[in-house]
């Protein structure tokens, strides 16, 4: 199982299609899109989904013209923003930007790792840290939703530190099961599903949430709180440590069982493929 480009964004998913084998996890184009934010967040859009106030950015209309790119992003956002390569995975290349001082080297860096970028205006306002839900999809047509997590970084959000180099003196927490109510679990795990189907994904998939805390920076009691869609990962990890199995060992499926399970579906996708036919004939 591979992560990332070449792995995870329809690339070798095509060349699997090519030679006619099944392969674990979504297709081409679920594949694709996934790992695209800008095209995700369009399909979200398309679905209904909600989702943060965002901009899409190419390099070179940056790079020709930075002032105008920045005049705007500030007429269409409010700080803290978030800016993002459109196509990487595991928080590379990801700032958080407090204020226009900081946009420019936001975007700079970002920059480097694709020729897409998206600006994603921050969740809560300023001073609020929203917080990190994650839910695991399995299934082809009728996908289901596990359990749902919560990430508590051990920095300012869940960056890429936060994940790989996490310190044993002040580690990144995971609580599994995240403590919500009753009607927001049942929303986060429907807007799951909803979003697994509006990428056209298949087998498994990680969607990711972002969630307003309880209070707001002054300290006052938000009574409900607003839930977005952050995005969805076609290749989450899967270690035996990894949220996406333990996720659905909190819901009762263990993680050989999961393995047996995911290996079956793409069986199963891949039988279905060949009842279409490709020819008039």
């Amino acid at each position: 199982m591979l992560h990332g480009t070449f792995g995870e964004d329809g690339t070798i998913q095509g060349l699997f299609e090519l030679a006619d084998v099944a392969y674990v996890g979504s297709g081409v184009l679920g594949s694709s899109v996934a790992m695209d934010k800008d095209a995700m967040k369009r399909l979200f859009a398309a679905a209904g989904l909600p989702q943060t106030p965002y901009v899409s950015v190419l390099r070179n209309a940056w790079r020709a013209d930075a002032k105008g790119t920045i005049r705007r992003i500030e007429k269409t956002l409010e700080y803290p923003l978030f800016v993002k390569p459109a196509n990487l995975g595991s928080s590379v290349g990801i700032s958080k930007v407090h204020d226009r001082s900081e946009l420019a080297p936001a975007l700079d860096l970002a920059a480097g790792f694709d020729r897409k970028l998206v600006v994603e205006q921050g969740v809560g306002g300023p001073g609020v840290k929203p917080r990190e839900l994650e839910v695991s999809v399995l299934g082809n047509d009728d996908p289901e939703a596990s359990a749902i997590g919560e990430i508590i970084p051990n920095k300012e959000f869940y960056d890429y530190e936060s994940k790989y180099a996490d310190s044993p003196e002040n580690p990144s927490i995971p609580i599994i099961p995240a403590r919500l109510s009753k009607p927001q679990a049942k929303k986060i795990r429907e807007m799951a599903v909803a979003a697994f189907r509006a990428c056209d994904c298949a087998g498994l998939a990680r969607v990711d949430f972002l969630m307003e805390p309880g209070r707001d920076s002054q300290g006052h009691r938000i009574s409900s709180p607003g839930i977005y869609l952050n995005e969805i990962n076609t290749m989450p990890g899967f270690t035996s440590i990894s949220m996406y199995p333990k996720l659905w060992q909190a819901s009762g499926l263990g993680y050989t069982q999961l393995i047996d399970k995911l290996i079956a579906l793409a069986v199963e996708r891949h039988r279905e493929k060949q009842q279409t036919r490709f020819t008039k004939a």
